[in-house]
This record gives C-alpha cells, structure tokens and sequence, in this order.
C-alpha cells in the first residue's frame, strides 16, 4: 500500500503529532508498505526522497499560530496536492491536522482517495482556545469528507459525539518500549529529581510548576529539570530568576533522543502541568521508563493514567495542589516505587507496532 502522510510537524522537530508519524512511518515501512510524508517548509525539519515540502519558508513556533504566512501556505497546500497526488499515487492519505486535511481534500476527491485524519487534541470544545481557532477546526472536521476521524484519547472520541461527528474511532498512540528496556536507574546525587518534557508554551502549565519549585525549595534538597524549547522559554527563564529559583530549576533545551532517553532514567519523578492536551506522548515515554508521574488530569490523561494506581492526577492551573503532590512524592520512596511499577505495566500495553496494526485495518476498511 501507498501511505500519505500529512503534518505540520515532522522529524526532528519537537511535537506530539511530529514524534507520532515518525514511528507510524517507520512501523508500516516494516510492515511492506511505502510511505511518504508531506509537510511544513521549515529547515528544521530533515528532507528526503520520501519526505515533500509545502507552502512557504515558516519556523516551527509559528506552526500553530493563525498568520498570514501559514494561510497562505495552506492555500499552496490546495495547489501542491493536486501535482504531488498525481505523481505519488497514494491508496490512502493520513492527515494530522484538520486544516491540512480540509486543504488537501479537494485533490483527494477528484483523485478518489480516500482522507483518514488523527485528533492529536481537539481544541473546540475547549474555551482557554481562541474562538476562530475553535470555529474553524469545528468546520473542518465536519466538511473535509473525512472517511474515519481517528482520536488518541478516549475523551476525544466523547467530544466528537457530543458535537454530532459520528465518524470517530479511537486508536491510542503508542511508545516504543524497547528503547526503555535494557535500561537501569542512574541516581544523580541524593537530591529528588523532578522532570519536566515538552514544548515550552502556555499550555505546558510551567508558570504553576516555578511557582510550586519556589514553595518546595526552602529545603534545598531537590532540583527539576525542563527539557524542551518553545516561544515561552526566555519568558520562563525570567521567571525563574525572579522567584529567586535558578539554583534548583535549570533549562536543558531540546535534546537528541538518546539524551532524552538518559534524561528520564536519570530523574525521579515525572512532572507535567498542562492546562490543556490530549494525550501526551512524553507521560507514555515517563512510564516506559517506569518514572513516578504527576500529571493534571486534563484531556485524554485521565482516561488512560489512574489516580493512585500509575499516576498522580492534580487539577490543572493550581500550584498549591501541585506542591502538595511533589512533597508526598518526594518523601515517599514505596510510593514512588509502585507508581513507577504500575506506569511500566500500563506503558506496556501501548505500542507503535500496535498502532499501526490497527491503522492498517482502518486503511483497509476504505476499499484500498
């Protein structure tokens, strides 16, 4: 089978929905199945014989902002789709974005191929998201002629119907366990070690983490690490410095993979304070690696991570809760310990070979 694949993100940027295709490519590859990868024209973003580019020259920070720039590239994407079809001949196009789904829908038509697209997060039902945000995401899953709109979350598959969209179906995203196998515990010091993975946007929630580090750091006794970069960062490190932290919260940036790997085995307990997701993929790799988690349950989270069981759950945008979990944790080790145990077991269930798997039925369901 020929696979399209659509993004805005892909390999090595940072992002849910770039780590995502880059497995999913490289799994059904393994299968037998030839796959190519349109997306955005940035040159942080490594092009191939199999990976296209489209629109114009953007940065990975202006991906999900509503600019000109990005306007006019979908806009390109309408053109781009009808030359790159023909010539790729694709049985199936995989969209990871509705907007980009929508644009490139009228070359798929006119080819007959049919259109599947992934909800790596659903913002319209979620008022902390710009209202032409909302409205246009909206229109585009119920318009673009979607033949399945696949959700990585369970709650996703509720909101879309609630909203009328009988054509969800869910498939989790997966983790690549065996990277997290053979590895063992490096404990880096006596400190408690807290980590934080993602990008660093307002969603992250990571204003609330610095104000609960400033509460926890009259002891001294712990440092949290934040792994990742994003149009955030400069302001976030400002903040550090002014509530008087940077001796126990230090920045490390986007990080290979292999770092990243070394990263989790390195830390103690796993921290993430989004406002709002879907199902991240970090909190799947944490419990790979068998990490304690504390995590908001916001999104598809809770659907997937118990309170208690693998995972501890805070409400989002609260600081003294967050503080108050960080502390149990930091003092319980056989907490820490069965979380940890409990994670592994659930990550174990997740996998990308998996989704794929599942994929290929959905693929095949459409006559392909």
């Amino acid at each position: 089978m020929i696979i399209l694949h659509l993004t805005k993100k892909y390999y090595p940027m940072i992002g849910g929905d770039a780590y995502a295709v880059n497995n999913l490519k490289r799994e059904q590859v393994e299968i037998g199945h030839k796959v190519f990868v349109l997306t955005s024209n940035c040159d942080e973003i490594i092009q191939s014989e199999d990976v296209f580019k489209y629109g114009l020259k953007n940065t990975s920070a202006n991906l999900d902002k509503i600019t000109v720039k990005r306007i006019v590239s979908l806009f390109c994407l309408f053109f781009v789709g009808f030359r790159l079809l023909r010539k790729l001949k694709p049985e199936i196009i995989h969209s990871h974005s509705a907007d980009l789904g929508f644009f490139i829908s009228f070359a798929a038509k006119f080819y007959k191929i049919p259109v599947v697209n992934t909800c790596h997060g659903i913002s319209f039902d979620d008022n902390q998201y710009f209202f032409l945000k909302r409205l246009a995401e909206k229109f585009f899953l119920k318009h673009s002629g979607f033949k399945w709109l696949i959700v990585v979350d369970r709650n996703g598959f509720e909101i879309l119907k609630k909203a009328g969209i009988k054509n969800g179906i869910y498939v989790p995203n997966g983790v690549d366990i065996h990277k997290f196998k053979k590895q063992s515990k490096e404990k880096m010091g006596e400190k408690t070690r807290f980590l934080f993975v993602g990008r660093l946007e307002k969603q992250k929630g990571l204003e609330h983490l610095i104000k609960a580090a400033k509460i926890l750091c009259k002891n001294n006794d712990f440092e949290l690490i934040i792994v990742g970069d994003g149009k955030e960062a400069e302001i976030l490190k400002r903040d550090v410095i002014e509530n008087g932290v940077d001796d126990v919260v230090k920045f490390n940036g986007k990080l290979s993979e292999q770092e990243l790997i070394q990263q989790y085995f390195r830390s103690d307990i796993f921290v993430l304070p989004s406002l709002w997701e879907g199902l991240p993929l970090t909190l799947l790799e944490a419990a790979a690696a068998g990490m304690p988690i504390i995590a908001t349950e916001v999104g598809g989270i809770s659907s997937v991570f118990s309170h208690g069981k693998n995972a501890i759950l805070v409400k989002a945008g609260e600081s003294g809760e967050l503080v108050r979990e960080m502390q149990r944790l930091k003092e319980d080790k056989k907490l820490r310990d069965t979380l940890g145990i409990n994670a592994r077991k659930l990550a174990e269930e997740y996998s990308w070979e998996k989704s794929a798997k599942e994929l290929d039925s959905i693929y095949m369901s459409q006559g392909t």
